[in-house]
């Protein structure tokens, strides 16, 4: 390769890298708020060392594991790696010292103009030399492998050897943001091929640390805030923001990054970040109190599973994972109940600010059990009551019923737990008051907490619903074996004395069954449809499964998907400019909902179609348009 001129002219001696230094044995965990090196005349030069140390990503006074890590050279080693954070147009020069025993492979530290990037290879024991420009605006990172392993393949020791590199444009001051690092590890003796072994031991991280220990953010109502989220895992991760809609501002990966022009921009309260992605967003609070941001494929919040040499035996493990942990205080669900990929927020509240104390309309949402608690067949559900009516439908269902709310009404939701378990719901995608958003331990403020629901009690939820659109509400608590049991239903925001018509407006909701296995509207073979053909329909597809962060809607007609016109994100109505008919093929990620107009020219038998990331039917929805 050929180097730029101003890299070539640069004459470097040892001094300008740093000094070794004795191995520090414990690893800093790096929260990413200040850039390594030294940059000097336009030229950031950086001396990193790899080698192993002691990693506590449960807490300082608890067991921790060797792994591998980056560290600048004469400092403590970091996870994840030095933050490396410079202006467009800035010179480069990164020296990496392998003080393992095997070769390693550096990725990232190149120019991102390029058709192909260069990669660094260090052998056990040797010094390599990286140089230079940061040629392209955006955020990207490094990582590095043992063996020649590709990225995917890092899920053990050296799962961790990853580090931000983020490059500012030119001109004035970057705005103020936050960096986090999503790593994964795997302790290295647990290579089993059995898949419920790798879920049941492997530990998420958002700047090294798992929840509860993540670091906690705290913000005013009305501050403007801005974060950029680098997956640096081999998994994907649906990431979700309770009480508020976020801006996604730019995607990539680690040799491009699209930084969106106004226009291209889009609102939503989940995105999907997949394996070696990375995101900018921007949100602005404008409700007080207690809120999470995590991803939402549950079996990567799970509590925590105790490192090597504390782990629990597999069989227990896998247990606790699928019914809870037992005599531990569940009322602080989010801190016993939760772990791994979870951020949480603290709003402060602006001076005068007060709640709506009117009248409002009054829903009653039962949570039902129908079977004992040893039954493998499903378990929980819902009903709901009007008022002082009738509680429908008769029998426990799930999914649970559409609830239907109407925009600006002010509006009580009791839940009332009829289970022999406590629970709790969440109202996903909702912009609601943070006491009733459902985790128990976050919600609400230090001096008001919102409680788990007890068996035989009940909770008042006050919301007043501030757009149209389609959400979801589902448990909060124990959420692996209730939400797979039946806790899950979609949630609809008509307009203010609209109807809604279920006839014309079709909610296709995906969860997963006791089995873990997802299923379309409760049914993996669900019973054909008759629509008229010229009507338009509204068709609601939401994803609210544990594990199918790649399903796929599809809706077709021979056997090749016909077209449809997307109207709105997880509930937030899309431009006009987005609003144009395409081919019937959706993505819809855990914890996102999309709403298409769908309108059949003539008569036609088809097919909404529920299909794996791999392409593998899961349920078809027959369909038929007669005139």
């Amino acid at each position: 390769m050929r180097l730029p001129a101003l890299l070539v002219s640069l004459v470097v001696g040892a001094g300008a890298f740093g000094r070794p230094a004795a191995p520090n044995a414990t690893i800093r965990l790096n929260d990413n708020r200040q850039a390594a090196g030294t940059l000097a005349h336009g030229v950031l030069t950086v001396a990193l060392e790899v080698r192993r140390g002691e990693w506590h990503p449960l807490g300082a006074d608890r067991p921790g594991v060797r792994i591998v890590a980056f560290g600048e050279v004469g400092k403590a080693l970091q996870d994840p790696g030095p933050q490396l954070r410079v202006r467009i147009g800035t010179a480069i020069r990164a020296r990496i010292t392998n003080r393992t025993d095997s070769t390693l492979v550096v990725h990232g530290l190149s120019r991102r103009r390029a058709n192909n990037m260069d990669t660094l290879v260090v052998p056990a024991g040797e010094t390599r030399d990286a140089r230079f420009i940061a040629d392209a605006e955006g955020t990207y990172y490094y990582w590095a492998s043992a063996h020649g392993e590709g990225f995917e393949d890092r899920q053990y020791d050296d799962a961790h050897l990853n580090g931000a590199l983020i490059v500012d444009p030119a001109g004035a001051a970057p705005k103020s943001d936050r960096v986090f690092v999503v790593e994964r590890w795997i302790p290295a003796g647990d290579t089993s091929d059995d898949a419920g072994a790798i879920t049941a031991h492997e530990l998420f991280t958002i700047n090294g640390r798992a929840w509860p220990n993540t670091e906690r953010l705290t913000y005013d109502v009305g501050d403007s805030v801005r974060w950029r989220v680098i997956n640096a895992s081999n998994d994907v991760h649906p990431f979700h923001m309770h009480g508020f809609f976020y801006r996604v501002d730019a995607r990539g990966d680690l040799q491009q990054d699209t930084v969106y022009w106004p226009a291209q921009r889009r609102m939503g309260v989940t995105e999907p970040m997949w394996d070696g992605s990375t995101m900018d967003l921007a949100w602005s609070p404008d409700r007080p109190g207690g809120w999470i941001f995590h991803c939402h494929l549950n079996w990567h919040v799970l509590p925590n599973p105790a490192v090597p040499l504390d782990s629990e035996p597999l069989g227990q493990r896998v247990g606790h994972v699928l019914n809870g942990y037992p005599n531990v205080p569940m009322e602080d669900h989010a801190r016993y109940g939760m772990g791994g990929l979870v951020l949480g927020i603290t709003v402060r509240a602006s001076a005068g600010w007060k709640p709506y104390a009117g009248a409002r309309r009054t829903l009653r949402l039962l949570v039902e059990s129908d079977s004992a608690p040893g039954d493998s067949t499903r378990r929980f559900g819902y009903r709901l009551q009007e008022g002082d009516g009738s509680p429908q439908p008769t029998s426990v269902t799930s999914p649970g019923p559409a609830i239907v709310l109407h925009r600006g009404e002010p509006t009580r939701i009791w839940v009332v737990n009829h289970t022999s378990e406590m629970t709790q719901v969440h109202w996903h995608g909702l912009e609601i008051e943070s006491y009733y958003d459902g985790v128990a331990g976050v919600s609400g403020t230090a001096g008001a907490m919102e409680p788990p629901i007890m068996p035989g009690d009940s909770f008042e939820v006050r919301v007043t619903p501030r757009r149209t659109g389609s959400y979801m509400y589902h448990t909060h608590i124990n959420d692996i074996r209730q939400q797979s049991h039946g806790l899950y239903g979609a949630l609809l925001v008509v307009d203010s004395g609209a109807a809604w018509n279920p006839d014309a407006d079709r909610v296709f909701i995906t969860g997963d069954g006791p089995d873990y296995a997802p299923e379309l509207n409760g049914s993996r073979t669900p019973a054909p449809v008759t629509l008229r053909s010229g009507v338009p329909y509204r068709f609601r597809l939401m994803n609210i499964t544990m594990g199918g962060p790649g399903l796929a809607f599809s809706l077709v007609r021979r056997g090749a998907p016909v077209t449809w016109t997307p109207l709105a994100k997880d509930a937030y109505d899309l431009p006009a400019w987005q609003a144009s008919p395409r081919k019937a093929v959706q993505t819809v990620s855990i914890g996102e909902t999309y709403d298409f107009r769908v309108q059949s020219p003539d008569s036609a038998s088809a097919a909404l179609e529920l299909r794996t990331a791999g392409g593998r039917l899961v349920a078809a929805q027959a369909i038929r348009f007669v005139k």
